[in-house]
């Protein structure tokens, strides 16, 4: 189970650690190679960046360019992998569980958990028909000003 921590990071599943903001790019792909193989990546205006898909869910992380978490982590997202390949909105539950106040974000319709979403979230809620699920959360460092996407 994934917990978002807002103003903290995600807490990882299988006690492979929890993703804080500021932390060290190691320490960071550290974490998140216990779930899964990490892929190298590129985002502009980020100091490092890196992915891993796990169980239908890709991790993205990223590391601040400047400011008080310069070079530490300060942007984390989950994003769901559509199962067929095609990119269209998931219309089932995430295979692993996406929590925030112990609410599953991904294991329900996006209408019944849209109260339960982090205010400080950035979050892709897809098409907006009805029925459909969450494709994406990230969490951005309070500290850092950075624009994803």
């Amino acid at each position: 189970m994934f917990e978002l921590l807002p103003g903290t990071g995600l807490l990882l599943p299988h006690q492979a650690g929890t993703l804080r903001f500021g932390m060290s790019a190691y320490a960071a792909q550290w974490a998140v190679s216990m779930l899964c193989e990490l892929r190298p990546g590129h985002v502009p205006g980020a100091a490092w960046a890196f992915s891993g898909e796990y169980l239908g869910l890709t991790i993205r992380a990223c590391g601040a360019d400047e400011g008080p978490h310069a070079n530490g982590l300060g942007y984390v997202e989950l994003a769901r992998v559509p199962r067929d390949g095609t990119g269209a909105e998931p219309v089932y539950p995430s295979l692993a569980p996406v929590v925030h106040n112990g609410v599953d974000l991904f294991g329900h319709p996006r209408d019944e958990v849209a109260e339960y979403l982090p205010a400080s979230a950035r979050v892709n809620h897809g098409t907006g028909r009805p029925g459909g699920y969450v494709q994406s959360i990230g969490l951005r460092s309070p500290l850092w000003e950075f624009r994803y996407g």
